[in-house]
């Protein structure tokens, strides 16, 4: 689905209109009866108080419809104007069918439901003082918030905010707008529903992620058939990391894994994950795999896809090992946790591979990579992942809500799947194991990407049907993917 901007959605609706697909009145129209049908669809409100927030703009003609539509069907409504009744030219055609509709001069803590229809996209200021104030009453008051197109308070490009509606459920119109996908202000619109009201829409800022199709496998195959992913993770004390990798890449289809296991977590490993094949090594004193060249070589040589980093820790020894074997591979490579960690004042070690190159790092860790705070990287995400996915031709995977994919010819990828569960160590570890099986059964790597980013999330989302979100681990992730998977 695409990602519109501001000016974006006013050039499709000026194009629309000027192409007489329709009028800003038929417009105004089909976005009020689409908000109300999903309203209607979700809540008994017959009988029910609500509070239609309506600005002076075509936002606010918006709520105007939507109001009268409530009203029609049995709702108790009013209308509350703080900044003026709604007159463009435009809103003021809808004027009459709230004619029985009842105006406040304030807001009283009464209603069931409110509904938010003050600025939508057009807002370019912060919130005046009188404004801010009644916002944080109807936000501290328990009824149902809905927020029609965006919440009122943010801007739709993104950007700071110092008060906003906080929303319940958002509806927004023809797409995702960039300030429902940033971490700063999603928090603010609750659920998101994409209305269509056929505005058809050309030029575009970014992606969602749609989910994956079905990958029919051959009947007549092998462990072979489906690849081999070598692991180079799990240090002395962090051997889960590699568990969960493992387990991931295996429950993702590939045919087979081999994983450098340090000797001390050779029991726990192999108990774990009996199907993966094991190449032992030494411990060294700081915890790190002690893995020899030839065993570098031998393993990259006879595997179609690499994951390094997962669990290796951060000593010296685990460093030298990262940057040795990138050195030396030439396969379709996932460098995660540690392995990203090791690649500070390093990087250009990753544009010399010669292969595809999927970066999946948290932002303290892209903080790293790019010297510079996690708040900076957490305010401009778009930004660094872009920059850096470009400069380096890799692609980039920030993860995060509303995870972010950037590749090397610089676009950008929202994910809409998952939710607080995912914040839990070993996430990350579980994504990176099911990105590097898709690599190795010759996935393309932005199919690899964008694929297990979705399902990652999606699993999380199933899961959160069933038990609490603060209940997910990462190894029940693991095994949802027996449930939704391609």
């Amino acid at each position: 689905m695409k990602v519109l901007l501001s000016s974006q959605i006013k050039s499709a609706e000026d194009n629309a209109v000027k192409n007489g697909i329709f009028s800003y009145g038929e417009l105004m129209k089909k976005a009020g009866d689409a908000a109300s049908r999903e309203i209607l669809n979700r809540y008994n409100l017959v009988g029910k108080k609500i509070c239609v927030l309506c600005g002076n703009g075509n936002n606010g003609g918006d709520g105007l419809v939507i109001a009268s539509n409530l009203k029609r069907n049995g709702a108790d409504v009013f209308l509350l104007t703080p900044i003026g009744f709604p007159s463009t030219d435009t809103a003021l055609l809808f004027k009459d069918s709230v004619s029985c509709i009842k105006i406040l001069d304030d807001f009283t803590a009464d209603f069931d439901v409110v509904i938010d229809a003050l600025f939508g996209i057009g807002l370019n200021r912060f919130l005046s003082e009188n404004l801010s104030k009644l916002i944080e009453k109807i936000n501290a008051y328990d009824c149902v918030k809905i927020a029609i197109d965006i919440p009122s308070g943010l801007f739709c490009d993104g950007g700071e905010v110092l008060s906003a509606f906080k929303a319940d459920l958002t509806l927004s119109f023809t797409s995702y707008k960039l300030c429902q996908l940033l971490p700063q202000t999603s928090e603010y619109c609750g659920e998101i529903v994409i209305l269509d009201i056929d505005l058809p829409v050309e030029e575009y800022a970014y992606l969602t992620i749609d989910q994956p199709q079905k990958v029919a496998r051959p009947k007549n195959s092998h462990k072979g058939t489906f690849g081999t992913v070598a692991m180079f993770c799990g240090s002395y004390g962090m051997c889960g990391a590699e568990i969960l990798a493992s387990r991931a890449a295996l429950r993702s289809g590939a045919g087979i894994v081999k994983a450098v296991v340090c000797d001390k977590n050779y029991s726990a490993f192999t108990s774990s994950v009996p199907e993966a094949v094991t190449i032992p090594v030494s411990t060294t004193a700081e915890g790190a795999p002690e893995v020899y060249d030839r065993t570098i070589l031998s393993l990259l040589s006879s595997s179609n896809a690499l994951l390094i980093g997962c669990g290796l820790g951060r000593s010296d020894e685990s460093k030298k090992l990262v940057l040795r074997v990138l050195e030396k591979t030439r396969i379709p490579t996932v460098i995660d946790a540690d392995g990203i960690n090791a690649l500070q004042g390093n990087i250009d070690i990753i544009r010399k591979i010669n292969a595809p190159v999927i970066l999946t790092p948290h932002p303290a860790e892209m903080a790293r990579l790019c010297d510079t705070t996690t708040d900076v990287i957490e305010s401009n995400r778009v930004k660094y992942a872009k920059k850096f996915a470009v400069e380096n031709n890799c692609y980039l995977v920030l993860k995060g809500s509303n995870t972010i994919v950037a590749t090397p010819n610089g676009r950008i990828f929202f994910n809409t799947t998952g939710n607080d569960g995912l914040a839990t160590g070993g996430s990350g570890d579980v994504l990176s194991g099911m990105i590097a099986s898709r690599l190795a059964q010759c996935y393309e790597p932005i199919t690899a990407v964008l694929n297990s980013v979705w399902l990652h999330g999606a699993v999380a989302d199933n899961l959160a049907q069933c038990v609490p979100t603060r209940a997910i681990l990462p190894s029940d992730i693991v095994e949802g993917l027996k449930i939704i998977s391609d």
